[in-house]
């Protein structure tokens, strides 16, 4: 009969052992027990699945920052940049890729098991052996790329570490700016919602009023139509403005990551003026960006990995060099069978790739192709960098001409109504003088609020397109805590 092995105390490093050597009555047992296994292994994994699409059918996985009871731009822009998701994601592709080049580095590095093996035999599997044998063994391997491979797939991880720093730098400017125009969006509807409220309050004593001059005769009862009219025109304005109250403060308490059914105060105001230090040509601004924006060191890095990772597929088959040392301790299965017998085995290769069917050629040049679509990729970012920039620059000095334009509209059309108002009780005005000196006054308003809002966002759009934070070129006091003095209340 066959000896038939049994190892009962199997430990191996980075490898999974299986038992062996069950004797033939055993046979039936090792059978069921590894049913058992396969249907409890099976079991459990179907509990997770259906745990795990019971959490992720509930919202209450989602987690929300504070809700503060007021918030001002410096706020929002501080919870933005440490809450928002999606910068967070950036942030965490960064890690991934420093995760790469580690991996990299480790593969170059030596490698190291150990295996423990206790072996139970029937009988003696040799007239000058035990039927209880021990083996320890120690193994050291490594392989090694010297001729220039590994140096060019470490280049190319790297340059992917810059083109990760990058991008996470150009996602925290862009959250910024998202979060910047959400707020100033948000403070307008408030500014518009204010606009309409008193123009509705205005059309309504003036309806009163004129259904008092009515009762007395002195104006004919069509002036009170035409005020009623245009009391009922006004209110739908009212509405909309409510409701995009609604909508523009969801939309900045999810970039926060706040909740968006959240009702917060908003405390601000809209920047006074443009700072002297920010470029406003645009040629000063071209040489500004190429210094300093995000995308354009991430569009560069990563045509450097594209080109690290050619140089490396072409290199794929030089040689290599493989290093292996094994050390032994037996005992039982050797003369004398009770005392621990030592081996050591090294050895040294070089492999050398000689043909591997086409496969470095087909990686090679989907390799070249890759490097290829970087490079367009890049001169297009760079094509979109100047757009940007002439863009940003022209829309801050139309926003700013609008701002200049409208600075004494709203006092005069306040002028204009009062003079209406003042002439319709002496007579010297109709009716319809009133109601279109009163649409005049809602009308500057309304673009009164939209230029400062427009020249804001403008100024940010340009800090962005030069590569810097929204606000940077900006004093801190220019965006205060209480509405500038010369806002039209």
């Amino acid at each position: 009969m066959c000896p038939q092995k049994f190892a009962h105390n199997i430990l191996d490093v980075g490898s999974v052992p299986l038992a062996a050597g069950w004797r033939n009555s055993s046979e039936s047992n090792l059978i069921f027990i590894l049913i058992l296994l396969l249907i409890l292994l099976t079991t459990s994994e179907k509990g997770v699945g259906q745990e795990t699409r019971l959490v992720h059918s509930s919202p209450d996985y989602l987690s929300f920052v504070q809700t503060p009871s007021a918030l001002t731009l410096e706020d929002c822009l501080s919870i933005g940049l440490q809450k928002n998701r999606e910068l967070n994601q950036s942030r965490s592709r960064v890690s991934v890729a420093q995760a790469k080049k580690r991996q990299l580095v480790a593969s170059q590095l030596p490698k190291a098991s150990v295996q423990i093996q206790e072996s139970l035999y029937g009988t003696a599997a040799a007239p000058t052996a035990k039927d209880q044998q021990e083996l320890f063994r120690l193994g050291i391997s490594a392989t090694i790329e010297p001729f220039g491979r590994f140096k060019s797939l470490k280049r190319s991880s790297e340059a992917q570490i810059q083109v990760a720093e990058a991008e996470r730098s150009s996602a925290e400017i862009e959250t910024a700016f998202q979060v910047t125009r959400a707020f100033y969006d948000l403070l307008l509807s408030k500014h518009l919602e204010k606009v309409a409220s008193d123009s509705v309050d205005q059309l309504q004593l003036h309806r009163d009023h004129t259904a008092r001059l009515v009762e007395t005769g002195a104006v004919p009862g069509f002036d009170l139509l035409r005020a009623e009219v245009q009391l009922s025109s006004a209110k739908p304005a009212l509405i909309r403005a409510s409701h995009a109250i609604s909508t523009d403060q969801a939309d900045l308490l999810h970039l926060l990551g706040i909740d968006p059914t959240a009702t917060p105060q908003i405390i601000g105001s809209f920047s006074e003026s443009i700072p002297d230090s920010i470029p406003i040509k645009e040629e000063e601004a071209v040489h500004l960006a190429f210094q300093q924006r995000p995308d354009l060191r991430a569009a560069k890095a990563l045509l450097d990995s594209a080109a690290h990772a050619l140089k490396a597929t072409q290199q794929a088959l030089q040689p290599s060099i493989q290093l292996t040392h094994l050390l032994d301790r037996s005992r039982g299965s050797q003369q004398p069978v009770d005392s621990y017998s030592d081996n050591r085995t090294t050895q040294l290769g070089l492999n050398i790739p000689v043909f591997d069917t086409g496969l470095t050629r087909a990686q090679t040049k989907e390799a070249a192709a890759n490097l290829h679509t970087t490079r367009l990729s890049y001169e297009s970012t760079v094509s979109q960098a100047y757009v940007e920039i002439r863009k940003s620059v022209s829309d801050l000095s139309e926003a700013s001409e609008v701002v200049v334009s409208q600075e004494k509209n709203v006092e005069q059309a306040r002028e204009a109504l009062t003079i209406a108002e003042s002439g319709y009780q002496t007579g010297a005005k109709t009716s319809l003088d009133v109601l279109d000196a009163q649409l005049a006054l809602t009308q500057a308003k309304t673009l009164w609020y939209q230029s400062l809002r427009d020249r804001t966002v403008a100024l940010a759009r340009l800090e962005k397109a030069l590569g810097f934070m929204p606000g940077y070129f900006r004093n801190s006091s220019s965006i205060s805590t209480t509405a500038a003095s010369h806002i039209v209340h």
